[in-house]
C-alpha cells in the first residue's frame, strides 16, 4: 500500500513540476506579447523567446511526456525507478537553469551548459526506456520506440548549431539545422510519443479499435516523417526534387489522416465524459489542420505568402502544434488516467485562450492579404493570451 502511495505521489509531483514550467513558459509568452504593445521591456526580446521555447518543449512537454511514459509503460520496472527519478530531477534542475540563464544572457555559456546537461540526461533516460521495451512488440510500443529514435535524431542538430554559428555565422545551414531539430522534435518525438500514449490509454480504458487502422496510421506517419523534413527547407529556393520529396511526404501524411479518422470514429462513441470528448475534438482538429498546413507549404506561392506574413501564419502554425496539439493532448492524456482529476474551469480557460489566439493570428493574416488587418491586433492578442497562463494557474492551484 505504501509503495503504491509513493508511486502515485511521485507521479503527481513530476506532473506538477512540468506544469510549473508550463506556467513560466506561458508567462514568458505573455511577456513577448507585452513587448509588442509597450516601449518599456525588461529584457532582450530574443532572450525571452529562447527561454520561452526551451522551457515549453523541454520543461513542460518533454518532462510531462516521459512521466506519462513511465506510468503507462514502465511502472513495473522497479529496478529502474530510482535511476529514472534521479535523471528526472537532473533534467528539472537543468530546465530551471535555462529558465534563468536564457533571459539574462541568451544562448551563451550557462544556457549552453544547462542545455547540454539536459540533453545528456535525456539520452540516458530514453536509452533506459528503450532497453525496458526491447522485447515488446505492441503497436503502442512501436510508436514510442520510433518517437525516441526521432528524439535522438533531432538532437544531433543541437550539437551542430554552435559549430555552424561559430564558423559560418547565421548561414543558411544554421537555420536548416534549427529546422532539422524542430521538425524531428515536433513531428518525430512528440507526435509519436503522444500517439503511443493515446493508444496505450485506449487499451487501459478497454476501448476496442481495429488494429489494422492503428498499424496503417503508424506506418504512413513513420514513412512520411523523414522526407517531410523537406517541407522545412522550402523557405529558400530549392531544387525541384526537394519539392517532389516534400509533396510525397505531404501525401503520405494526408493518407495517415484517413486511418486516424477511422480510429477516432471507434474511440469517440466509447468516451463517456462529454468534456473529454470535446477536448479530444480540439486536439485532433488541431492535428488535422497542422498536417493540412504542412501539405500546403509544398506550394511555393503558399510558402512565400506564409513567410511574408510570418508573425501571423508561421507563428500561428507553431502555436497550433504547441498549444492546440501538444499541450492540450498532454492534458487530455492526464484526464484519461483513472482517478486523475484536473480543474475543468482551468482547462476551458486555457483552451479558450489558445483558440482565440490562433483565431486572431490566422484571421489577421488572411485579412492582410486584401485589406487592412485587425485594428490594434497586438493589444487584442495580449488580452486573449492572458487566458492561457491564467488557465494553467487555475489547473495548478486547484484542489482537484
Amino acid at each position: 500500500m505504501k509503495a503504491r502511495t509513493l508511486e502515485k505521489l511521485s507521479f503527481k509531483n513530476r506532473i506538477k513540476t512540468a506544469r510549473i514550467f508550463f506556467i513560466f513558459s506561458a508567462l514568458y509568452g505573455l511577456l513577448m506579447r507585452f513587448y509588442k504593445i509597450s516601449t518599456i521591456f525588461p529584457a532582450t526580446y530574443k532572450h525571452i523567446l529562447e527561454a520561452h521555447s526551451h522551457v515549453a518543449f523541454l520543461g513542460w512537454g518533454f518532462l510531462a511526456v516521459i512521466t506519462l511514459i513511465d506510468f503507462a509503460f514502465l511502472k513495473n520496472s522497479v529496478d529502474h525507478s530510482v535511476f529514472f527519478k534521479r535523471l528526472f530531477v537532473l533534467m528539472a534542475i537543468s530546465v530551471l537553469g535555462m529558465l534563468i540563464s536564457f533571459p539574462l544572457q541568451g544562448y551563451h555559456f550557462f544556457s549552453i551548459l544547462f542545455l547540454s546537461v539536459f540533453l545528456v540526461s535525456s539520452y540516458l533516460y530514453l536509452w533506459k526506456v528503450l532497453q525496458s521495451l526491447e522485447n515488446k512488440k505492441e503497436i503502442a510500443t512501436k510508436f514510442l520506440k520510433s518517437g525516441i529514435h526521432f528524439y535522438f535524431l533531432s538532437s544531433i542538430a543541437v550539437w551542430t548549431v554552435g559549430v555552424i554559428g561559430a564558423k559560418l555565422g547565421k548561414h543558411i545551414l544554421y537555420y536548416d539545422a534549427i529546422y532539422f531539430y524542430l521538425h524531428f522534435l515536433y513531428n518525430g518525438f512528440f507526435v509519436f510519443a503522444l500517439f503511443s500514449l493515446f493508444y496505450r490509454f485506449i487499451e487501459i480504458n478497454s476501448i476496442t479499435v481495429n488494429p489494422k487502422y492503428v498499424t496503417r496510421f503508424y506506418q504512413f506517419t513513420l514513412y512520411a516523417c523523414i522526407p517531410a523534413y523537406a517541407l522545412s527547407l522550402l523557405w529558400i529556393v530549392m531544387p525541384n526534387y526537394v519539392y517532389i520529396i516534400g509533396f510525397v511526404a505531404g501525401i503520405l501524411q494526408l493518407i495517415s489522416l484517413v486511418y486516424l479518422f477511422f480510429i477516432l470514429r471507434s474511440v469517440f462513441p466509447n468516451i463517456k465524459s462529454v468534456f473529454i470528448k470535446r477536448l479530444l475534438w480540439f486536439v485532433m482538429i488541431s492535428y488535422f489542420l497542422k498536417i493540412i498546413l504542412q501539405f500546403l507549404s509544398v506550394f511555393p506561392s503558399f510558402m512565400q505568402l506564409a513567410l511574408r506574413l510570418k508573425p501571423y501564419f508561421i507563428i500561428g502554425y507553431l502555436h497550433l502544434f504547441t498549444l492546440g496539439f501538444m499541450s492540450a493532448f498532454i492534458i487530455l492524456l492526464l484526464l484519461m488516467l483513472p482517478k486523475f482529476r484536473l480543474s475543468e474551469i482551468g482547462i476551458k480557460t486555457f483552451v479558450l485562450g489558445a483558440f482565440l489566439s490562433e483565431f486572431f493570428l490566422f484571421l489577421n493574416g488572411i485579412l492582410l492579404l486584401s485589406f487592412n488587418g485587425i485594428i490594434k491586433i497586438n493589444e487584442l492578442l495580449f488580452v486573449v493570451s492572458i487566458l492561457m497562463p491564467l488557465g494553467i494557474l487555475i489547473i495548478h492551484f486547484s484542489k482537484k
